[in-house]
């Protein structure tokens, strides 16, 4: 063990067995303030719009994949704490806002569908969209995958190749689900609508999510050969997305005022989408912040964090959508108290979470041992 992986073994929950709560706590309460001052639609300092503001966020998560977990905190982690989580998350505001002006200023210039000149924001949102597509590729590599193909390759090597192996599924993807529905030329031969896209994409990153966290990649996490567990990896969270998907669109309809679905512009893929992103933010602060039970049967722990996760999440949606977009983070109504986006607040909550879970390693949570 280095001195520095010894030196934070040494460390004790900060508040005994109350720390996750505590840590849930505090991480709520952080988004809450930090969106007040950068992304608030009314009392931001920086007066982003929120098509500018949801693509550095999502790029910003990306960069946390990338180096959380493609490249395993890798260097940050020969670095002491906090100062490695500084560095880590300096470099994930880094990539968000460099693969926003790469995108929106660079490719933006000579294709304007990423063109950040592009009315109502329309070329930040497709920059983001593409993010979208990089959650499920990435996930896929580092947390279903396990690092395949390159498992016997030796880091920081096998991490530069998993990247690749994410980047180019995102590419695919982004050819096939993105580019067509942004793209003033294709839109109208799209194969996939841009809702349906959306909520597919969304409710993949959920099942790749939820089996990483709570079910240890269980089932293909016991096949034996690495090219079939990687072929069932990928089969069971794509057609696994698509029935989450639909499941996800019926309780949506089911939560939702009868007056907001009744609008034209309601869209229960999309919003399926939107209720996903409660799952991931549930699934990773059960999965990174509280242990599994030491007794009982493995699978009826599993089932009961996934069922924990579940109610987490629709609770948070209806109250999320209900009151606390409009009323507290000072989202517009769509009508009456109903309103705001979960994919931009609720993704800025995950961004924290993984910040002090992955980059910090949980060290503001701790208490050096008596």
């Amino acid at each position: 063990m280095t001195t520095v992986a010894a030196a934070q073994a040494a460390r004790v929950p900060a508040f005994g067995r109350a720390t996750p709560v505590v840590t849930v706590a505090v991480i709520f309460a952080v988004s809450v303030v930090s969106w007040w001052l950068l992304a608030d639609p009314r009392w931001s300092l920086t007066g982003a719009s929120a098509p500018v503001v949801s693509c550095v966020l999502f790029w910003t998560i990306l960069g946390c994949l990338f180096t959380g977990f493609t490249f395993a905190n890798w260097p940050f982690s020969t670095l002491p704490q906090p100062v490695a989580g500084l560095a880590q998350v300096t470099a994930t505001v880094m990539i968000g806002v460099g693969a926003t002006l790469l995108f929106t200023r660079g490719v933006g210039s000579w294709d304007p569908t990423f063109s950040a000149e592009t009315g109502g924001g329309a070329g930040y949102t497709a920059t983001a969209f593409i993010v979208l597509v990089g959650f499920y590729a990435f996930t896929l590599a580092s947390a279903s995958w396990g690092g395949y193909p390159f498992e016997s390759v030796s880091a920081p090597l096998a991490s530069v190749g998993q990247f690749f192996v994410g980047a180019f599924i995102t590419l695919v993807g982004v050819v096939v689900l993105v580019y067509p529905n942004f793209n003033a030329q294709l839109a109208a031969n799209a194969p996939i609508l841009l809702p349906d896209a959306l909520g597919w994409a969304y409710s993949s990153i959920v099942v790749a999510i939820v089996a990483a966290m709570q079910w240890q990649n269980w089932p293909w996490a016991g096949i034996g050969n690495r090219h079939a567990r990687a072929l069932v990896a990928l089969v069971a969270t794509l057609g696994g997305g698509y029935l989450l998907k639909l499941a996800l669109e019926a309780v949506v309809r089911a939560v939702v005022p009868a007056g907001i679905e009744a609008l034209p512009t309601f869209s229960a893929a999309v919003e399926s989408a939107q209720l996903g992103v409660c799952f991931s933010l549930w699934a990773l602060i059960v999965g990174l912040l509280f242990a599994p039970g030491e007794s009982g049967s493995v699978g009826v722990s599993r089932a009961a964090r996934t069922a924990l996760v579940a109610v987490l999440a629709i609770t948070t949606y209806v109250v999320f959508t209900r009151f606390l977009a409009t009323s507290v983070l000072h989202f517009p109504a769509i009508k009456g108290s109903y309103g705001g986006d979960p994919l931009a607040f609720i993704d800025w909550t995950i961004l924290i979470v993984l910040w002090h879970a992955v980059a910090f390693g949980g060290h503001f949570a701790t208490r050096k041992s008596a």
